[in-house]
């Protein structure tokens, strides 16, 4: 009985295991955001009860997916100890300041231990996730990762969908909790329009590397999921997102020493036109949604959205604890502007007011060493350039909102990490076996 088990059990996996990239764009792309906008149909910048609202900020269900794929990959072997013992040792030198820093700040810093510390435990579970990630697609070929971002584009095409659904069936305000609907909350299963925006405009930044350095043939697809992606990505409003897109296409420009071909470049730019168009055409009259105000002009901190005095309040916050910082998560109570904001909009100060220079200089060093690991390879194959562009995309956004803070991005970025580790090691594999040829 126990060999049947067993081998069923592998025959289930097996068959996960050859079709990795479609079941994590399934999973990413269309199950999880479907999800969070059932368990989430909020008209307001937030939902009762308290705890409810808690759960939607720490993007819990997020967390949940992650732990069931580490669970799939210890189910096909996977060890932690195996994956401690691949690490270069300034790596290893990195996380155990990142494991001092979260530690020290949360549990005898923290003003909101309860808070800190669930918030540490969820950013190991990121790390564990990414090396469960890296070690289901050591085995996988990078071909297959188009499926990844075919779904992800089916995935906008829901998401379009349940928006309309909602802007245009809207409950009565009177049964909206403070009796007036907040629009720019109503996207379905995000914080607010700018990480819906944000969300997008990634997909939109991978999209676009694949049509100006990606293969001629089989485009249609591409540039439709392009039109949808950029058209919502400047429907929201998302500022970060557009820079994003032009830093990653700048960065493409860089890494590849060459201007793509006057076609892709047509096609782009067309495309970019339409996008534009339809999003101005069916933009809700509302400041939120706007892409640029005449007020913006105004000051820098006008033109940054409050940004520039939530980075200043929260540098000088940092400064009265500089070592181990005010715990993960500290934003939210040690920094007020009027009003509380869970991450400070930048990576650099989120890191360094949760876990002080300690935990920080960790955490900085991980990310500085992966971009220059993923980058040669990510770039490099034609097949894998649009998940390099989609985790660029993220990465830069972090500098300006909250994309390393909230699961939903960082569940995105891993994956990219992840996958491209893989293929940067199955790349060393088989030059190694060629040099072994020759």
């Amino acid at each position: 009985m126990g060999a049947r088990v067993d081998h069923a059990t592998t025959a289930k996996v097996t068959v996960l295991r050859l079709d990795l990239f479609t079941w994590l764009g399934i999973v990413v792309g269309i199950a999880m955001p479907i999800l969070s906008a059932v368990l989430y149909p909020v008209y307001m910048y937030q939902m009762q009860p308290a705890w409810a609202e808690w759960t939607r900020l720490m993007e819990l269900p997020f967390v949940a997916c992650e732990l069931a794929i580490i669970h799939v990959a210890i189910a096909r072997g996977y060890h932690d100890g195996s994956i401690w013992r691949m690490l270069p040792r300034d790596i290893k030198i990195a996380l155990v300041l990142l494991g001092i820093g979260l530690t020290t700040s949360s549990v005898f810093v923290s003003r909101n231990v309860p808070a800190s510390i669930t918030l540490s435990i969820i950013t190991l579970i990121h790390l564990r996730f990414a090396a469960a990630m890296f070690f289901l697609a050591q085995r996988e070929r990078a071909a297959r990762l188009e499926s990844f971002f075919l779904w992800l584009g089916v995935g906008l095409v829901a998401l379009t969908l349940l928006t309309a659904l909602k802007f245009h069936f809207p409950p009565p305000e009177s049964a909206v909790p403070g009796g007036q609907i907040h629009w720019p909350s109503a996207l379905p299963g995000f914080i607010n329009v700018r990480h819906f925006g944000s969300w997008t405009g990634a997909i939109a930044a991978g999209l676009m590397v694949a049509l100006l350095y990606g293969r001629q043939k089989e485009r249609g697809t591409t540039q439709l999921f392009y039109l949808l992606a950029t058209g919502l990505t400047c429907w929201s409003g998302t500022r970060a997102a557009i820079l994003a897109m032009g830093m990653v296409a700048v960065i493409a420009l860089a890494s590849m020493r060459r201007l793509p071909n006057g076609r892709s470049l047509t096609q782009i730019a067309g495309l970019s036109a339409l996008a534009l168009f339809g999003a101005v055409l069916l933009s809700p009259d509302l400041p939120e949604f706007a892409l640029f105000l005449r007020d913006n002009l105004q000051s820098a901190d006008a033109i940054t959205s409050g940004r520039t005095r939530l980075w200043h309040d929260t540098f000088y916050r940092w400064l009265d604890s500089p070592i181990f910082g005010w715990g993960s998560g500290s934003t939210f109570w040690e920094v007020n502007i009027g009003w509380s904001h869970t991450q400070p909009h930048n990576a650099v100060l989120q890191f360094l007011i949760s876990w002080g220079v300690v935990g920080a200089a960790g955490g900085l060093w991980l990310l500085g060493r992966a971009i220059v690991a993923i980058h040669p390879t990510g770039m490099g194959d034609e097949r894998l350039r649009p998940l390099a562009g989609m985790t660029y995309s993220l990465l830069f956004m972090s500098l300006l909102e909250g994309m390393l803070h909230y699961p939903r991005f960082i569940m995105a970025i891993m994956i990219g990490f992840a996958v491209l580790l893989a293929a940067r090691q199955q790349e060393g594999a088989m030059g190694r076996h060629s040099a072994l040829d020759d």
